[in-house]
């Protein structure tokens, strides 16, 4: 698929990169940034166990200035797919914020670590984003996934110091 992509590019005279910004100047620029917080040892994963635990029984509220407004427990709730099909039970919650961002965090399966995906996005609302805007709203979406990270991993201090209480 990406070798069409390139080649569609090309044939319009355009890179890749200036593709995709012709694409994010009319539909909006997403981007996501991902992070973990590594805890070894048996201690370290009774510490990532009780971590994940913590955002379904106290979820945050507010994120950054922007409420949560929904929250999706992959082990508790029903979730289907976007064809309906229920989606198996995991230890991962999905946060979707006022603003359009989003997190999600869960434990990996196979190393001794909290995962966080984090997305963000900003959409034209007059149509289009020219070229100097779009510079400066990837700006401002990588400030605020940057901005977020630092959030979530003082979030999660505060939240291992309260647990070890």
């Amino acid at each position: 698929m990406f070798c069409e992509v390139a080649a569609y590019a090309k044939s319009r005279g355009q890179t890749v990169d200036e593709l995709l910004d012709e694409v994010f100047a009319n539909f909006g620029y997403f981007a996501e940034k991902n992070g973990s917080l590594v805890f070894e040892g048996a201690e370290g994963a009774a510490k990532i166990a009780r971590l994940a635990k913590s955002y379904g029984t106290d979820a945050f509220s507010e994120v950054l200035g922007s409420r949560v407004v929904n929250i999706k427990n992959f082990e508790s709730d029903m979730i289907e797919d976007i064809e309906g099909d229920l989606v198996p039970k995991e230890k991962m919650s999905i946060f979707e914020l006022e603003d359009g961002m989003r997190i999600a965090v869960r434990p990996s399966g196979t190393e001794p670590k909290i995962k966080y995906y984090l997305f963000a996005q900003r959409r034209p609302e007059n149509g289009k984003f020219d070229a100097a805007e779009l510079a400066r709203i990837k700006a401002q979406v990588g400030e605020k996934l940057d901005r977020l990270w630092d959030w979530l991993q003082k979030d999660a201090e505060s939240r291992m110091t309260a647990s070890d209480t």
